[in-house]
């Protein structure tokens, strides 16, 4: 059984699929604005009791999205793979989507007035996501939304703003149902994980008191 983990967005998921049957035994869904640590490992408890002898590998969602929960998603993926000795491997969480389609646009608020636009075709990203003022913005989802495309956003303001978004969110089973995996015991036996940021993360080094 492969496990997934998805937290990038305020609504995280957990998922585990069954390679044989094709089929999702157990999944968890919870809310938080913060970085989900304070309520990720109840769940991850429960999976384990029930399902620990029977894991083979996990997978992870990368990102873009809220620093913290990537980085809490990332951390929980490696310590059980440390623990259990299996392989993880991580994917980009905006070929988490689970909607009815094979191809979708995804939008997000990607802050300093920017929003990014991302294509996803075949459950794959085409390149990296667009960073795009305002004006440019509404002028792609004109187009897109003219081509009937499928425009969702994890981001409320995004979706208020601009007509023809829908608010949605990635999900664990929506990394298993856009992934076709290859048997974990095939997957590379160590991997760094690595966030996928839009853009560096803003560090402020704090400012030195002024000697009394």
């Amino acid at each position: 059984m492969i496990f997934g983990i998805e937290t990038s967005t305020s609504h995280a998921s957990l998922a585990l699929f069954d390679p044989e049957s094709g089929e999702i035994v157990w999944q968890s869904q919870f809310v938080t604005e913060r970085a989900h640590n304070a309520v990720i490992f109840e769940p991850v408890e429960e999976m384990l009791t029930k399902y620990r002898d029977q894991l083979s590998g996990i997978v992870v969602g990368l990102g873009p999205g809220s620093y913290g929960g990537i980085r809490v998603g990332i951390s929980v993926a490696n310590g059980i793979s440390m623990v259990l000795g299996i392989p993880v491997r991580g994917v980009s969480s905006l070929e988490a989507w689970n909607v009815p389609t094979e191809s979708w646009y995804v939008l997000g608020d990607a802050r300093r007035k920017t929003t990014f636009l991302a294509e996803i075709s075949g459950g794959e990203m085409q390149g990296e996501p667009e960073l795009l003022d305002e004006e440019e913005v509404g002028r792609r989802i004109e187009i897109l939304l003219q081509s009937n495309a499928t425009l969702v956003t994890p981001d409320s303001s995004v979706a208020d703003r601009w007509e023809g978004v829908s608010l949605s969110y990635p999900d664990a089973e929506g990394m298993f149902r856009n992934h076709n995996f290859p048997a974990s015991e095939s997957w590379p036996a160590e991997i760094t994980l690595e966030p996928h940021y839009l853009r560096a993360p803003y560090i402020t080094i704090p400012k030195k008191k002024a000697a009394k």
